[in-house]
């Protein structure tokens, strides 16, 4: 066979320090070198990828599914892979720990069983996190019954207010009544409102110039109220005052 064009093995370098950091290309599929070549403008058909990927292992290029001598002349890259690699079996390792550490905080129990036979309530330590201890929490709450699962529940209630400032065992205030419907007027009551409310306006206007404004109930309003009309409005409702007993003076 051939060799492969280079440029396309330069392509699969380029590709690998971007996105397999480690030259390793196991599991890659026909459809995912097309793929590869295609994001640098070269298009090839499968059986065309099949036979470059075979052709880089002939010649030498490749050690199997990986880069030959990948990590030797990018060492930076491989330096950064196990960094990533160690980073996460560290991270892994220690949530594992945290779990069973928490299982067996669970588990054990170093307090008499009560006479009913229900199981003893098991206490978070002081010196776990609250989230631990809220976590603690639930899962004895998920088993517990009776007066231990009132208990968890107290304690919970005590840990979510000691943590978020607030007191969670107070009753929440109860909603205001609503207003009392207005008591319903008399008419009595209704006319005395109209009547005042025809006085203050008639008096505006009489002050303010505009007497030309007034109508009969406002001039009735002030008559009963004893207030002196002008001679014009007297003029203009003179029918009005024979009415009221109230003669024009001469």
């Amino acid at each position: 066979m051939s060799k492969p064009n280079l440029m396309l093995f330069q392509i699969v370098m380029a590709y690998a320090g971007e996105n397999q950091i480690d030259g390793d290309f196991y599991g890659y599929s026909t459809e995912d070198w097309c793929e590869i070549f295609a994001t640098n403008h070269v298009g090839v058909t499968a059986s065309q990828a099949s036979a470059i990927v075979k052709g880089f292992r002939e010649v030498g290029l490749f050690d199997k599914d990986k880069i030959r001598s990948w990590m030797k002349y990018n060492r930076h890259l491989g330096d950064y892979e196990g960094i990533v690699k160690a980073k996460r079996k560290a991270a892994k390792m220690m949530h594992k720990k945290r779990e069973q550490e928490a299982r067996n905080a669970v588990k054990t129990d170093h307090s008499e069983p009560s006479k009913n036979g229900e199981k003893p309530v098991q206490k978070p330590s002081q010196k776990d996190s609250p989230s631990k201890q809220l976590w603690i929490l639930d899962q004895a709450l998920l088993q517990a019954r009776g007066k231990a699962r009132k208990e968890l529940l107290r304690q919970r209630e005590q840990l979510l207010s000691a943590h978020t400032g607030v007191d969670l065992s107070s009753p929440a205030p109860s909603p205001a009544p609503p207003p009392l419907p207005a008591p319903k007027k008399s008419a009595k009551q209704r006319d005395q409102e109209w009547e005042l409310a025809c006085l203050k306006a008639g008096k505006e206007a009489i002050d303010n110039g505009s007497p030309e404004i007034l109508t009969e109930s406002m001039v009735r309003a002030l008559l009963k109220h004893g207030y002196k009309l002008p001679a014009e409005v007297e003029a203009k409702f003179r029918k009005l005052l024979k009415e009221t007993d109230n003669p024009v003076p001469e």
